[in-house]
């Protein structure tokens, strides 16, 4: 815990922070899982008048347009590498606060595509992944953030449970909004915290220090030619496409509930189940991650994940219209789960890994945002397929684009297991 002990930064404070993260992460996966689970109740609210398929296609399109929001995200993160990671963190939290409080009074699809574009503004800047790899040393930095994503899917556990509860075959068509509600009396104190009781990481305010003259604060073009042009390019671009890859893949987990609400199978109780299972896959994805990391390596992983997408998407799509859908799109889903969820906290560390601090801001923004064009492409692609061969044909289509990663991984991508962000850096 290197980097922890400098400036007085005791053990406590450390554990105190990994705890205020934690519960940053049980509010953005809360939020992250929010509108996965509730496509159906939006379709049959305000796309009523459209057959099943149409329907399920303009949803897709609406929703990538609103993805479109994940490319001002980028600003999230770039602006920490300017304010500090902890006011950018607090103005996140408090964002997602206002757009929850806002999805309260949605009373159309285009106030819905609106809010939602806010939200995965707000959602998807991971400046808390900036925040504890720059605080924890190289040999624990896998450990310590999976132990915050692991922690942090309570949010994610409690949001299909309430779905569970406040959505059912007999609730009020408008029943969903009811979710807003545990996200604004979480984020509200959770953003205080964060701005009068957090510190800013200690090799962030030793680059920002100017009596120690380690950084001049240069622009977002200058910071983004600057890593183009390091001797970790190939790598950064080829992480960047991953980025992409799953990024196109985000339509399974965004609609996914749609299907299963359409199968005659599967009950709602037996859909919020389902979505349940896939966050305990998710969590089972961490724990892998944090496990083995560390000790195999990122790109062992990479590969595992970038398989196991196209193979939950194909067996989920083959089941889910039989007797066995229940038992089988809980496997299934669970299986893409994690191939999505691991492989994009994986990449996501690697791409810290490769970039200085000064700029680490910066590319986790360029993640963001090639993610976000892979989302908008996905989406945007899916609502076509989907509305000439239905949703299961999109599903199993761009989850096959996955397979791309295994080459880019091989070819391109190194190990970055022993890196010392320090030595990224150069703060001695």
């Amino acid at each position: 815990m290197e980097n922890n002990d400098k400036k007085g930064r005791s053990k406590r404070y450390f554990l105190y922070l990994i705890f205020v993260l934690i519960l940053v992460q049980v509010l953005d996966s809360y939020i992250t899982s929010y509108p996965t689970l509730i496509p159906s109740r939006i379709i049959a609210e305000f796309l009523y008048d459209f057959p099943e398929n149409i329907g399920e296609s303009i949803f897709t399109l609406i929703t990538g347009l609103a993805s479109i929001g994940m490319y001002v995200c980028a600003l999230n993160t770039f602006m920490s590498d300017k304010f500090g990671r902890k006011v950018m963190l607090s103005i996140t939290v408090f964002g997602m606060v206002i757009i929850c409080l806002l999805l309260i009074f949605t009373t159309s699809i285009i106030d819905f595509t609106i809010y939602l574009f806010f939200l995965w503004f707000f959602t998807r800047s991971d400046i808390w992944i900036i925040f504890i790899n720059e605080e924890s040393s190289k040999e624990r930095r896998a450990s310590y953030t999976n132990l915050i994503i692991i922690f942090g899917l309570i949010g994610a556990i409690l949001a299909p449970i309430l779905r569970s509860i406040l959505i059912t075959e007999t609730s009020p068509i408008g029943s969903w909004r009811a979710l807003s509600f545990f996200p604004i009396i979480l984020g509200i104190p959770l953003g205080l915290l964060i701005l009068f009781t957090l510190k800013e990481p200690t090799i962030y305010s030793d680059i920002k220090d100017p009596e120690k003259n380690l950084h001049t604060q240069i622009s977002l073009r200058e910071n983004i030619k600057s890593q183009l042009n390091s001797p970790n390019r190939k790598s950064l671009l080829a992480s960047l496409v991953v980025s992409f890859i799953l990024g196109l893949n985000v339509i399974f987990r965004n609609l996914v509930e749609q299907e299963l609400s359409t199968s005659e199978y599967l009950t709602s109780p037996q859909v919020s189940i389902i979505m349940l299972v896939g966050v305990f896959a998710v969590i089972f994805a961490a724990i892998i991650m944090g496990t083995l990391a560390d000790k195999i390596g990122r790109l062992p992983l990479l590969y595992i994940f970038s398989l196991l997408i196209p193979i939950g998407r194909i067996l989920f799509v083959i089941f889910v219209n039989t007797p066995i859908s229940f038992v089988s799109s809980m496997i299934f889903v669970g299986i893409s789960e994690i191939g999505y969820w691991g492989g994009w906290v994986t990449i996501s560390i690697v791409i810290l890994e490769l970039i200085p601090t000064e700029s680490r801001g910066t590319g986790s923004g360029l993640k963001s945002f090639f993610g976000a064009m892979g989302i908008t492409v996905g989406l945007l692609s899916a609502s076509l397929i989907t509305l000439f061969y239905g949703l299961p044909i999109a599903f199993i289509v761009i989850g096959l684009m996955s397979l791309i990663n295994l080459p880019l991984i091989y070819k391109y991508l190194k190990e970055t297991k022993q890196v010392d962000m320090k030595d990224v850096y150069g703060v001695k």
